[in-house]
């Protein structure tokens, strides 16, 4: 049979190592199926579709056998790829969490609750396992990975450009949550402006590290993703964004010598010396027309920059981690049972309900107990460490950093199915950098015994 050519210039261009195995003609309607079965997964997955449903027709997981359906495909046709070290951490750490949780509950804990738990992150299991296996087969097809990674930042770049259009789309939505009003903040696809900002930041991400031929294209998706982090006014979503722009200029910097490097200190400078000033400036602007609720939030950008971690500035969530971390105390080395610190009774009232832990490892260890906690940090550790030996570290390692702050900011990041998704991705390109490392050294074994 014919083979079908690969070509590769663009993948070396981003870090790829430029060489691809041909698909046969055979087979090229296999692999065709299952690239199409991933991408559905994924545009689902950072499109908060299920989301989208309840908002707009008040049906709840209207879209959950349209995500489950690929994500059992994918696992049978390459879940078998995706067992590595921190695949098995993470999932065991969920796994531990879930019965752990399950068994701390107690005689007071309704049996309807403990199946919504088990169910929502049975659905985070089954969805890392098929992600990561499908990224991590594509280990020998560089040209399949590089285009998966572009319909990745594509479908990035969707769910941010729904931040302009908030006012058009709250109109049609049924189930807006009132503290989320597009008066106020912008949120999209999704009903927490928060989640859509990290949207974003991925999306800004995936622009610069998986660049667009043509440069106008790039820089115009850049500054609208840029601008929707800004529009939901989510200060964790605000200050990755920096950070990482930040951490960008120099990389570029360092590349292009002394020349950019003076500018770019003069002005770290006069932001460190008079960043409030620069913010107030922006936020007073007859142009923009800031409320003076959102005035104060992104004000409260620079406080963070200057260092004051405090309830103010954190939005309450220092007064919940350290209710939090006094209850997981309490019942160390067990835990209090699932639900009890996703809706932390007797802590902070808000939008009818009690408000959770906002912090992902403070809430399984308040909930499930140590063992599943160092689990997870343990599958953080090793894939951090791991980032910087593969050839797209430049990628891996901001996404994990930004994947990583919003675990720190919110106890449901397991839940969020973008977050899922990009964590598959992520622990995918490790096991098949891995994966790549093996088979070459068998190679050149092979090669040179014969």
């Amino acid at each position: 049979m014919a083979d079908i050519p690969v070509s590769t210039t663009r993948a070396k261009s981003i870090g790829i190592r430029g060489h691809s195995a041909s698909v046969s003609a055979g087979a090229y309607s296999r692999v065709y199926w299952v690239d199409a079965i991933a991408r559905m997964l994924t545009a689902i997955c950072l499109l908060n579709i299920n989301g989208v449903m309840w908002m707009a027709f008040d049906q709840e997981a209207l879209a959950s056998i349209a995500m489950l359906g690929p994500a059992v495909l994918l696992v049978v046709f390459a879940g078998r790829h995706a067992w590595s070290l921190p695949f098995s951490l993470v999932v065991g750490a969920i796994t531990t969490y879930l019965a752990f949780g399950a068994f701390f509950m107690g005689t007071s804990s309704e049996a309807d609750d403990m199946a919504q738990y088990v169910r929502a992150y049975g659905g985070t299991l089954v969805i890392l396992w098929a992600v990561t296996g499908y990224t991590a087969s594509l280990v020998d097809n560089d040209k399949r990975l590089l285009s998966f990674l572009r319909f990745v930042r594509n479908t990035l770049l969707l769910g941010a450009a729904s931040v302009w259009f908030s006012p058009v789309l709250y109109q049609y939505y049924v189930n807006v949550p009132l503290a989320f009003s597009f008066e106020e903040r912008l949120g999209g696809f999704f009903a927490n402006p928060n989640e859509a900002a990290m949207v974003a930041v991925f999306a800004v991400v995936f622009v610069k590290e998986v660049p667009f031929s043509n440069r106008l294209l790039g820089w115009l998706a850049l500054a609208m993703a840029l601008i929707a982090v800004f529009l939901t006014l989510s200060k964790t979503g605000i200050t990755c964004v920096i950070v990482y722009l930040a951490w960008s200029v120099m990389r570029k910097a360092k590349r292009s010598g002394v020349a950019l490097l003076l500018p770019i200190v003069i002005m770290a400078i006069l932001l460190v010396q008079d960043l409030e000033g620069v913010l107030r400036y922006i936020t007073e602007n007859p142009v923009l027309q800031l409320e003076t609720a959102q005035q104060n939030r992104v004000l409260e950008i620079g406080d963070v920059f200057s260092g004051q971690i405090n309830e103010k500035t954190t939005t309450g969530r220092t007064y919940l981690w350290q209710l939090a971390a006094a209850r997981a105390w309490e019942a160390f080395p067990s835990g209090n049972g699932l639900g009890s610190a996703h809706q932390m009774a007797g802590g902070l009232f808000q939008n009818d309900g009690w408000l959770g832990a906002h912090n992902t490892f403070l809430m399984i260890w308040c909930e499930s107990g140590i063992l599943p906690t160092i689990l997870l940090i343990a599958a953080m550790v090793w894939t951090l460490s791991n980032t910087l030996r593969h050839p797209l570290w430049h990628l891996i390692l901001p996404i994990s950093i930004v994947l990583l702050t919003d675990m720190m900011a919110t106890h449901t990041a397991l839940l969020t199915r973008y977050h899922n998704l990009i964590m598959a991705l992520i622990l995918g390109l490790l096991v098949s950098e891995r994966a790549h490392h093996w088979r070459s050294r068998s190679r050149e074994q092979r090669a040179d015994t014969a």
